[in-house]
């Protein structure tokens, strides 16, 4: 999904919940994973690379490179707080569930992204 193959991304989505849905085999353990805690840690990844979200501490920078068109809300995890983030009609936004996500700047940029200027 990071390099733009949404599609591709999403049917082994679909392939692997279909796979793990609990009637079959356990939910929580993909062994292509690893077995454990790295069945979340992959999902989390597919988040990152369809929202592009993520939170720089140091800057307070929101950043936010979806690799979807329109509105849209995804789970955020940071290391003082949890909540949603995503973009409202069109402008960015973080709602904080727990914790503290100290955003002092939103770093956008929609899809699809706005042509480079010509020189």
């Amino acid at each position: 999904m990071m390099l733009g193959r949404v599609e591709d991304g999403l049917e082994i989505v679909r392939a692997c919940r279909d796979r793990y849905d609990g009637r079959v085999r356990n939910p929580f353990d993909e062994y292509e994973c690893g077995h454990w805690h790295a069945h979340a840690m992959s999902s989390y990844a597919l988040l990152q690379g369809l929202t592009g979200a993520r939170y720089d501490a140091v800057t307070r920078t929101l950043h936010l490179h979806p690799r979807i068109a329109g509105d849209f809300r995804g789970f955020l995890a940071t290391a003082s707080g949890y909540g949603t983030a995503g973009v409202r009609r069109g402008q960015p936004f973080v709602e904080v569930r727990a914790g503290a996500i100290d955003v002092r700047r939103y770093d956008y940029v929609p899809f699809p992204p706005s042509p480079a200027p010509a020189d």
